[in-house]
C-alpha cells in the first residue's frame, strides 16, 4: 500500500492539478482496486524475451490482463483530460502534411474515444478501439487490439498512445502491419521510458528503459521513422510517427 499512495504522491508533485482527481471518491475505489489486484499477483515484472531494454507485468493468464485493462474505464474520471487532451493532440495533428481530410484513421486502446474527436476536428475519418470504451461511446467499438476484426490494408493511419498497455508487443505489431495500407502511417505518443524519470501507470503491461528502445524494435519491423516530437502534457513523452516500408516479395 506505501509503494501505491507513494507513487500517487509522485505523480501530484509533477502535476498539481491530480490532487483534485485524488480527492474525489471514484479515485480512492480505484486505489482500493489497484491494491487489491498487486495483493492478488504481486505487482510482479519480468524481463521480455531477449530484450532486456523491456519489462513485461507478470500477469497469470492472458484473461487476467483482459480484465486487469477492461476495469481501468470505471475507475478514471477523464472528463477533464477528455477535453485537454483532445486540444493537444489536435495542435500536435495539425503540422502532420499526411493528415488530410477523409484520411482513415484507427485509435488502438482509446477508451472513451478523445483521440477519435481530436482527428474528428481535423477532418479524418476516424474510430477507435479498445478493450472496455464503455456505455453507449459513439466514438469507440469494443475489440483486442491483439486481434482486430477490421480486414488488412484498411486503414491510412494507426494511432495509438497505449502501446504501453499491451500483453504481446510482437502481436500488436503484427495487426499493425497487417491493418495499415501499402505506405501507411502509424502514429505512437510514447511516455518517457525508465531510464528518463518516468514509471509505468497502474495499468501498464509493458515498460520501456528508453523512448528510443520503442522507435528501435518499431525499427525491426519495417516502420521508418519520418518524424519525432517531444510533449510535456498530459505526461512527458514524445510523438514519433512512421511509414510502414513495403517488403520485398520472396522469390
Amino acid at each position: 500500500m506505501f509503494g501505491v499512495l507513494l507513487d500517487e504522491a509522485k505523480k501530484i508533485a509533477r502535476n498539481p492539478k491530480r490532487l483534485g482527481q485524488a480527492l474525489h471518491l471514484r479515485r480512492w475505489r480505484q486505489l482500493i482496486g489497484i491494491l487489491r489486484f498487486n495483493a492478488r499477483t504481486g505487482n510482479r515484472w519480468k524481463t521480455a524475451p531477449d530484450a532486456n531494454q523491456f519489462k513485461q507485468r507478470a500477469y497469470t493468464s492472458y484473461e487476467e490482463y483482459v480484465r486487469h485493462q477492461q476495469s481501468k474505464f470505471g475507475h478514471l474520471d477523464l472528463t477533464e483530460y477528455d477535453r485537454t487532451y483532445r486540444e493537444q493532440l489536435r495542435e500536435r495533428l495539425r503540422s502532420l502534411t499526411s493528415l488530410q481530410p477523409g484520411t482513415s484513421v484507427l485509435c488502438l486502446g482509446a477508451r472513451q474515444g478523445t483521440e477519435v474527436k481530436a482527428f474528428h476536428d481535423l477532418g479524418c475519418f476516424a474510430v477507435g478501439l479498445d478493450l472496455n470504451p464503455g456505455k453507449n461511446n459513439q466514438f469507440v467499438l469494443p475489440g483486442d487490439f491483439h486481434h482486430v476484426q477490421f480486414p488488412s490494408a484498411s486503414v491510412d493511419v494507426i494511432f495509438t498512445n497505449s502501446f504501453d498497455h499491451t500483453f504481446d508487443p510482437q502481436k500488436l505489431i503484427g495487426e499493425i502491419t497487417r491493418l495499415l495500407k501499402p505506405d501507411g502511417l502509424l502514429i505512437i505518443e510514447a511516455i518517457q521510458g525508465e531510464a528518463e524519470q518516468s514509471s509505468p501507470d497502474y495499468y501498464a503491461s509493458f515498460w520501456w528503459q528508453k523512448i528510443d528502445d520503442l522507435v528501435a524494435l518499431l525499427a525491426q519491423q519495417n516502420f521508418k521513422v519520418i518524424h519525432r516530437a517531444p510533449f510535456a502534457q498530459p505526461w512527458p513523452g514524445e510523438q514519433i510517427c512512421f511509414r510502414l516500408q513495403p517488403t520485398s516479395p520472396r522469390p
